[in-house]
């Protein structure tokens, strides 16, 4: 260890909706954490580790899933957590466990409400961290809170060094991109990010290729992490080529894009090539909601883009929004009949969220809508607010019933499920069909029945 370098611990927290999974071990564990997923590893995390490595530093990365946070068994001086809304009440805790020691904590959350952070830790970090990290870890800055900066050039990060983790993740993710030009009201990112940079191709494939020269072969590619993968055409298409051009073929590739990808013929006709299945922000139905969410796309367009997509032999996710002041009792019908008609390869409904440091969180605020701020329920999975049509209960219970019909045997047993693998593999869905049906949630219906009325001033 050089002089001067520090021991630190980087805490990836969770959600307390994945609680009940640090009582696995073994083989169960295996099966109830899918530990071989990305889903519970942060590429963010595993960033800040990799830069502070680089700089000297003896890092350990701990998942906050598998019962590792033992501040007994932990003699790191230096603990980073990482939080994001649902788990900012889980990084909380974690803080407290470390009385004497350098608590830092960043992350979309804390950056939104930093001063109410800043009781549980030293510093809190808003923003981008890299370029305060390792002035911060090496007590060169002295701030309570610090203010981070957009990294210009994201080709100047280091690559992910994956031998941090115990595992290597089934899916690699890989972030192309940081921000957003689009100002959905309900997204944190534009908030947090900004707008658009942008990795070269170069920079993208070079780092594939170091990944497939120390681990072996890539299987299984996740551009998730931006907001629109193909957002610049020209670049999307050149990565592509060139993963092609170098022998990287993976049998999966899953990225986001905007509704209005399905225009560009060319631009699907590459796509089309690469086992790619596009996650797109279809958000609603009516022409209405999307005007107030701020999104950028047709209603009328929407089915002839699945259309569209689907023959090129590209496969579509689609996000669903549920909770928006037009939305009423039939919205999830029409999500259910519009699912069936469009055959759209995977879906996703969600509770419309008010995450803080957005847009909507703000106008709920001053209209007083607010009946909760324990940001676990924050989670895209419970009414938080009085919703304009119905009751809050009344909406979580439309939510519930809509995953108990969609998903009934009759649903699974449908060949177009039954013998989809991608839907077994699906992680995010089994572990959202298991909250749905859980004790906690429907405690927190049976909250909603007495409290929802309530307002947060």
């Amino acid at each position: 260890m050089n002089i001067g370098s520090k021991t630190i611990a980087v805490i990836n927290t969770l959600a307390n909706v994945y609680a009940s999974h640090r009582g696995y071990s073994g083989f169960f564990a295996k099966i109830r954490t899918a530990e071989w997923s990305n889903i519970f590893i942060s590429p963010a995390v595993l960033l800040i580790a990799t830069i502070l490595k680089n700089a000297g530093h003896s890092v350990r990365i701990y998942n906050d899933l598998q019962n590792e946070i033992d501040p007994d068994k932990m003699n790191e001086e230096i603990i980073l957590i990482s939080s994001i809304t649902p788990s900012s009440r889980r990084a909380y805790e974690i803080a407290r466990l470390f009385p004497g020691r350098k608590i830092i904590m960043g992350g979309v959350h804390v950056s939104a409400l930093p001063h109410e952070a800043v009781e549980y830790v030293d510093h809190v970090v808003v923003g981008e961290c890299e370029s305060k990290l390792v002035d911060l870890v090496e007590g060169r800055i002295k701030d309570k809170i610090v203010y981070g900066e957009r990294v210009k050039n994201l080709d100047a990060l280091p690559f992910l060094d994956f031998s941090l983790l115990k595992n290597l993740p089934d899916i690699l993710p890989v972030q192309t991109s940081r921000g957003c030009n689009s100002r959905c009201n309900y997204c944190t990112i534009a908030s947090m990010y900004g707008t658009y940079r942008f990795r070269s191709p170069e920079n993208i494939i070079n780092e594939l290729l170091n990944f497939r020269e120390r681990y072996g072969e890539i299987h299984k590619i996740d551009f998730r992490i931006d907001a629109d993968f193909t957002f610049l055409r020209k670049r999307a298409m050149a990565v592509l080529n060139s993963m092609k051009a170098e022998g990287i073929r993976p049998k999966v590739i899953a990225a986001n894009s905007r509704l209005q990808v399905y225009k560009d013929r060319e631009l699907l006709q590459c796509l089309s090539r690469h086992n790619i299945t596009l996650c797109i922000g279809i958000e609603s139905l009516n022409q209405a909601v999307l005007d107030g969410y701020q999104k950028e796309q047709k209603e009328t367009e929407i089915l002839e883009a699945i259309k569209t997509l689907r023959d090129y032999g590209i496969k579509v996710m689609g996000y669903f929004i549920f909770g928006a002041d037009h939305d009423d009792k039939d919205t999830l019908k029409k999500y259910s009949e519009f699912i069936d008609k469009s055959k759209i390869d995977f879906f996703q409904v969600s509770v419309l969220t008010p995450y803080p440091g957005t847009e909507f969180y703000k106008n709920l605020v001053l209209q007083k809508r607010l009946f909760t701020t324990d940001w676990t329920y924050y989670d895209g999975l419970h009414i938080t607010f009085r919703p304009a049509k119905m009751t809050a209960h009344e909406l979580q219970q439309e939510f519930m019933d809509f995953y108990k019909k969609k998903f009934s045997l009759k649903f699974l047993l449908n060949p177009r499920w039954l013998f989809n693998p991608e839907i077994l593999r699906n992680k995010l869905l089994i572990y959202t069909l298991r909250k749905m049906f859980s004790t906690d949630m429907l405690n927190y219906y049976s909250f909603l029945e007495t409290n929802s009325s309530k307002t947060i001033n």
